[in-house]
Parts: C-alpha cells; structure tokens; sequence
C-alpha cells in the first residue's frame, strides 16, 4: 500500500530516485577529477535503469518519475564533465 500523501522530500524512495547519480558523479569529481567525472553515467544510468524497473514492478509512479528526472540530472552533469574535458 502506497502513502501518495507523505511529502516528496519525506520520501527516501524519491529522494534516492532524485540524487543516486549526482552523488556518483560528485564522489567521482572529488576523489577522481571533474574531468573524468563523466564517466558516471554508466553507472548512474544503469543504476537508474533498474530503480525504474523497481519502481514500475511496484506501481510506484512518483519514485519511476523522481528516478528519470534523477538520471536526467546525471545526463546533464556527466555532460558537463565531458565538455569540461575537452
């Protein structure tokens, strides 16, 4: 059974949706380089892949949504990186 009235930041399932790949891609940028921080994609993106699987097995379409806006986020700062790479 769903709680669909709690807060979205009350929410650990939205919020590991939201940030698992911008903390992937900052612990990378600080123990690694930002320069090579974009490589945290493919973890980011894999990891998000099977949170959304997760999610649409559970019927759970706030998590399936914070997940893609979640791997949109590590898109954008693996993106970044790369340009910064360059």
């Amino acid at each position: 059974m769903q709680d669909n009235d709690k807060k979205w930041w009350k929410d650990w399932l939205i919020l590991l949706g939201i940030f698992h790949g911008s903390i992937i891609w900052l612990f990378m940028a600080i123990n690694l380089n930002i320069k090579v921080a974009w490589i945290s994609f493919a973890c980011g993106g894999l990891i998000g892949l099977f949170l959304l699987l997760i999610a649409i097995g559970y019927e759970n379409p706030r998590f399936a949504k914070a997940t893609i806006i979640g791997i949109l986020i590590n898109l954008l700062l693996s993106i970044f990186s790369f340009i910064t790479s360059a």
